[in-house]
């Protein structure tokens, strides 16, 4: 039987607001293990549609955006933001060997780098994902992508059709209106648990502190369980990984991919300024 309350008989819930590319799944499937040896409940998913389970879990991870911060009244969040540059270059090692590899516009490039290059810098369908963490942060999911029945038998051909007639990025159904430096600063403020990619040592100390205070309990990371680590292969060349294509741009190109992506370069440099103190 799941076991939902703290001893002060309260469902303290928290939101992993799981940007892609972020270590994120690494981090669920570490409390995962916590949370099933404490008969502690949680909703854990990258995938869509998902369903509004979440409501009543202690634990919440998932592509959704503000979607559980509006849903569920005072839910503490929880949230990694990454170097714009390695967020956009390990979206696309992601990607390529999903969904770009079997594109006539990628098959004509020979170089991982300069297929990375056309991603970044010219391919219209991609401009897209330029400040996706903002995006994530600022803007709530779509509410039909949290119902299955609805989502096949109503709405899967007018939301999935940018995606698959058009070719235009998956945004995981989260919107982009609300996107900016202000809305952006306020939220990364207003979160329980905000940490760097770069110090995610910190953001372990403060997630195990978090359920130590309100459940009583322990959470273990592991490194060695590094979970969909970017390394892939592209044709004869094997083993590339996100810091091997940052090491083959110039300098004018990462600094194009931060112009391109100032909100998130923003919020990340704040982020970083501002990270010393542990959750207490």
């Amino acid at each position: 039987m799941e076991r939902n309350y703290n001893k002060q008989g309260q469902l303290k819930q928290l939101y992993f607001l799981h940007i892609p590319k972020t270590a994120g799944k690494y981090v669920s499937e570490n409390i995962k293990r916590s949370l099933d040896a404490n008969d502690l409940s949680y909703y854990i998913s990258t995938h869509h549609p998902n369903n509004n389970n979440f409501a009543k879990k202690v634990y919440t991870a998932i592509h959704a955006g503000r979607y559980p911060i509006d849903l569920v009244p005072n839910i503490d969040v929880a949230t990694i933001i990454r170097n714009p540059v390695e967020a956009r270059i390990s979206y696309f090692n992601f990607l390529y060997t999903r969904a770009l590899f079997s594109r006539k516009e990628y098959l004509e490039i020979e170089s991982p780098v300069d297929k990375l290059r056309y991603y970044l810098f010219e391919d219209p369908n991609f401009k897209l994902h330029n400040n996706y963490q903002s995006r994530f942060i600022c803007n709530s999911a779509d509410s039909r992508s949290f119902s299955p029945l609805d989502f096949y038998t109503k709405y899967y051909e007018e939301m999935m059709a940018p995606f698959l007639k058009t070719g235009e990025a998956f945004s995981w159904f989260v919107d982009d209106s609300n996107t900016s430096r202000d809305n952006a600063l306020k939220a990364v403020k207003d979160f329980k648990i905000v940490n760097s990619l770069d110090r995610i040592d910190l953001f372990e100390k403060n997630i195990n502190n978090w359920f130590n205070i309100n459940y009583g309990i322990d959470i273990e990371f592991n490194k060695d369980k590094i979970v969909n680590a970017g390394i892939f292969n592209y044709g004869n060349e094997e083993g590339v990984t996100t810091d091997y294509l940052v090491s083959l741009l110039s300098q004018s190109e990462i600094d194009l991919i931060l112009k391109n992506n100032d909100i998130d370069y923003f919020i990340y440099s704040y982020v970083r300024d501002n990270e010393t103190i542990e959750l207490s």
